[in-house]
């Protein structure tokens, strides 16, 4: 009995070597530089001084930085209209090509669902270059149509004025992006069972009651999962939002990464740089932790439908 016992107890050092490489990346590229910028943000340090413990007097700055409290409000503005658009046009557009893979075949959806995926994994900076000629003044199209339709002058510079300069970003953020929601709600679309959408039809249901009561209750989990992917990446946005404003005018499009990036590399306030980073990271774990309590991880594997 007391050999089984120590069997039972016997550490299996196997599992443990084969676990070691991910948690040894784990530590080295999550948990250390993590612990690296809160430590940091406890210092004044111009990275070509000595670094000065200044506590939390970094942290207390933010309360009355008015950019910070711009680049948070401008997320939210990000979050409120790409995740929305986003999800509706994806949904669309998924439910569009689920209906022709069923009357047209699988080729035809396989050539869609790669037409409009191609912007995903398409690079950042193509894209921002892209949107930046179409609102340039002068010869940009957005300008040509505002003037052929409206009346309006040719020379309206949209990203230079800031009342508008976030929508630039903001469009060129949903074409981009609108091709991975597609995809999304396709694999969420391919697990309805038919025999649920036959008996909707045997009812005398149309599609767009098949729609709104079989179709869009059913994708919950993916409603779900897109909203917690969309406020993370709205708060990780720095490279469109740096190549298509940089940030302007006047601070009108600065989100959370091009003010880290500002303060830290500009500005050579790296210290203060690091403390903005983690009042990110913690607006980021407040929003999904809430997110998660109230709406569910958005997991597709859900065990009600099983």
């Amino acid at each position: 009995m007391n050999t089984k016992r120590r069997k039972a107890k016997k550490i299996n050092y196997v599992g443990y070597l084969f676990i070691f490489p991910s948690m040894f990346f784990f530590c080295l590229y999550i948990l250390y530089p993590v612990f690296f910028v809160v430590k940091n943000g406890l210092y004044e340090w111009s990275t070509l001084s000595n670094m000065k413990l200044v506590g939390l007097a970094n942290f207390s700055k933010l309360l009355s930085d008015h950019v910070f409290w711009q680049a948070i409000k401008n997320s939210f503005i990000w979050i409120i209209t790409t995740v929305p658009i986003q999800a509706i046009l994806g949904f669309l557009l998924g439910f569009a090509i689920e209906e022709r893979i069923r009357t047209s075949g699988k080729l035809r959806g396989t050539f869609y669902r790669t037409l409009y995926f191609i912007p995903v994994v398409t690079s950042v900076t193509v894209v921002a270059i892209i949107f930046s000629k179409i609102f340039q003044p002068y010869q940009g199209i957005i300008g040509y149509y505002l003037s052929k339709w409206f009346g309006m002058a040719p020379t309206i510079n949209i990203l230079g004025h800031e009342k508008t300069a976030l929508v630039g970003p903001i469009l060129a953020n949903i074409w981009e992006w609108t091709g991975w929601s597609m995809i999304m709600y396709i694999g969420g679309l391919s697990q309805i069972p038919i025999e649920i959408v036959e008996s909707a039809k045997i009812d005398g249901a149309g599609t767009m009651r098949q729609m709104i009561h079989v179709y869009l209750p059913m994708l919950t989990p993916v409603h779900k999962s897109l909203l917690m992917l969309g406020v993370i990446g709205s708060l990780q946005t720095y490279a469109l939002v740096n190549v298509m404003t940089n940030g302007g005018p006047n601070h009108a499009t600065e989100m959370p990464g091009t003010y880290i990036f500002l303060k830290g590399f500009k500005e050579a306030q790296m210290g203060y740089a690091c403390a903005v980073s983690v009042a990110v990271l913690l607006f980021a774990l407040m929003i999904t932790f809430i997110q998660v309590k109230f709406l569910g991880s958005g997991d597709f594997m859900n065990k009600e439908r099983n």
